[in-house]
């Protein structure tokens, strides 16, 4: 009788026209010990139903251990759910939030302690969109305009006043008061003055179209925008946000309440980006949260950071991998630094300890081989990913390719459907 040896792996390769080989919730185990075909087909563990989370697919599962009771996340079709130790799941999202793309996701614990301590966040994109989900959540308002605004129109969020213009936005002496509002150009229609008034609470967008010397408010943030309505929220979560008054001047806005409302209640709110491009990935890494932007070919390289206990991005909170020219496809923290996959290379970043340039590049470290999009994967000890060129790659001190031929065509032949 001949002895007929195990297959290794899920083997096929359509080149050579070879006989597909299944390994079926088996893995091979090297063993000379047990037979003479020095290996065993090993079975991999079974799962166990857990927690029911929506119609699907689920394109998200994540936990940080220590924050929020060490709950796990996950998008489902297009909501996020919460699950609790116990297999206990929640609705915290809303269906408009996740429609498409591949989340990411990642926490912040609580920051010092007592009635004055940060509280704990959790950031999440959308692959376009980036959201922040807070316990003890922010105030948050509506503006809506019937109509475009008028000359002398005022917007008065928690006591700083904002009057539309025809004029000049610099005339008189600006400040923000009753007496000296912040001054905001009226656009060619209702959309363009709301990004303008956005824009001025944030103190973001083009010079000129508000006050040379307006400052950021310091007590709300614009977050959204339509070509009818802005959101703003507190810049603290709680209830304290709740009595931010909310009043207007204008014949054509409204504001939805007197004041900001829903402070110190569960809510997931979106962080809006610099120049308004999307988010594709975010990290954490000593108390620092990493925003990567969709790339295109201005910003390739480019990555934002949130200061330890805020909420919002400042636009000059940012740097750029420096190796090469390409995309950032992923951003992976493994060990203590946040390893960034572009097109073609990966380079690491570390914290500098200095608050004016907290990041900066790793020396004497970088690989020429990039990420097939957010295919990077911290493993144990070492960092995972699938290149674009269908090979899969560990790097663990060095950097050695891991994946085998039959392997990799499969990889090509799936990349080559997902593009056609």
């Amino acid at each position: 009788m001949s002895n007929i040896p195990l297959g290794k792996t899920d083997y096929y390769r359509s080149v050579p026209r070879e006989a597909r080989i299944r390994l079926k919730n088996r893995f091979f185990e090297n063993n000379p010990v047990l037979n003479d075909f020095n290996g065993s087909l090993i079975s991999r563990p079974g799962v166990r139903y857990f927690a029911a989370l929506g119609a699907g697919p689920v394109r998200l599962v994540y936990s940080a251990p220590g924050a929020f009771e060490s709950s796990a996340w996950a998008v489902s079709g297009s909501y996020l759910y919460r699950i609790t130790t116990g297999g206990v799941s929640s609705n915290v999202g809303q269906t408009t939030l996740f429609p498409t793309g591949l989340p990411t996701a990642t926490a912040t614990g609580f920051i010092g302690d007592g009635p004055e301590a940060v509280p704990e966040y959790l950031y999440v994109t959308d692959s376009g969109n980036l959201w922040v989900y807070a316990e003890s959540g922010f105030a948050r308002g509506t503006l809506t305009l019937s109509a475009n605004v008028a000359n002398n129109d005022t917007v008065t969020i928690d006591a700083i006043v904002y009057k539309f213009t025809s004029g000049s936005v610099d005339a008189g002496t600006p400040e923000g008061s009753v007496a000296n509002p912040w001054l905001v150009a009226v656009g060619a229609d209702a959309e363009t003055s709301i990004t303008n008034l956005f824009n001025a609470i944030n103190e973001t967008g083009t010079p000129g179209l508000y006050s040379e010397v307006l400052e950021k408010n310091g007590t709300v943030t614009a977050y959204s925008r339509t070509a009818a309505t802005l959101l703003v929220r507190a810049l603290s979560p709680g209830t304290a946000g709740n009595a931010s008054a909310t009043t207007e001047a204008s014949a054509t806005a409204s504001w939805g309440a007197a004041t900001l409302a829903g402070g110190g209640t569960a809510n997931l709110t979106q962080v809006p980006l610099p120049e308004d491009v999307g988010a594709l990935a975010v990290a954490y890494l000593n108390s620092y949260v990493i925003v990567v932007p969709l790339q295109n070919n201005q910003i390739n390289g480019r990555f934002y950071w949130i200061n330890p206990g805020e909420t919002t991005i400042d636009a000059l909170d940012f740097a750029t991998t420096e190796r090469s020219p390409d995309a950032i496809n992923a951003a992976v923290v493994f060990g203590d630094k946040i390893w960034f996959m572009g097109d073609a290379t990966t380079e690491p970043w570390y914290t500098s300890g200095d608050p004016d340039a907290p990041f900066i590049r790793f020396q004497g470290v970088l690989f020429d081989r990039g990420s097939l999009g957010q295919t990077a994967l911290q493993v144990k000890d070492s960092l995972f990913t699938a290149a674009p060129d269908g090979g899969v790659f560990q790097i663990s001190g060095g950097i050695k390719r891991v994946s085998t031929p039959d392997i990799e065509e499969r990889i090509r032949l799936a990349i080559a459907a997902e593009a056609a």
